[in-house]
């Protein structure tokens, strides 16, 4: 899974495929995976404790991390502009909570998946009570012509979409995903040779 900034790849994160269908994409990241991500040219990471708008303007390059604390499986339906999220902590110790990220909708590439982040996000604890998440960030990408007017309606349109989603206990909320596992017998996934041609 790669995420684009500007035209450039800013996070790869190697995934293992859980499915990949015509309904859905699912993709499991373990804890303590290494990646690669934004790191500014000190070579220190680009974190959310720098304010957005000095990250917005921070040059940057692309660097080792690790994917550290919680294991993720994302859960996407082909064509939407949002990604369901579960994480527990460590390597499935205990179901942590639902994020939905908004987000391009996937694009396949020779390697995997692309896509790119739409600031706005939301976070669904697990009795599903929900809170928008970077609504000031949001508005700041608008103020710095990161997204058109148009763009935002339907970013946050995708947003409101999900939001009737979880009021509901539509899919994935009621489905058991919470108590999915992964196999113990997987390798931990690499990066694959190609991951950062465009």
């Amino acid at each position: 899974m790669r995420f684009f900034n500007g035209g450039r790849i800013s996070w790869a994160k190697p995934m293992i495929v859980v499915e990949d269908s015509d309904e859905l994409v699912a993709l499991y990241l373990p804890a303590w995976t290494p990646i690669k991500r934004r790191l500014g040219l000190d070579g220190l990471p680009v974190t959310r404790s720098i304010a957005f708008a000095e990250r917005v303007r921070r040059p940057w390059t692309l660097g080792d991390g690790v994917w550290a604390g919680t294991s993720v499986l994302q859960l996407v339906k082909p064509g939407q502009a949002r990604s369901y999220w579960a994480f527990w902590r460590g390597a499935h110790e205990e179901f942590l909570a639902w994020y939905v990220n908004l987000q391009e909708p996937l694009r396949r590439s020779a390697i995997g998946f692309d896509t790119a982040d739409h600031v706005l996000d939301i976070e669904v604890e697990p009795d599903l009570t929900w809170r928008w998440k970077d609504e000031d960030e949001f508005a700041e990408a608008q103020q710095f012509g990161l997204f058109t007017p148009e763009e935002a309606a339907a970013i946050r349109a995708e947003g409101e979409a999900a939001i009737a989603v979880i009021e509901a206990r539509g899919w994935p909320f009621a489905d058991g995903w919470e108590m999915w596992r992964p196999d113990p017998a997987w390798p931990a996934p690499t990066l694959p040779d190609g991951w950062d041609l465009l």
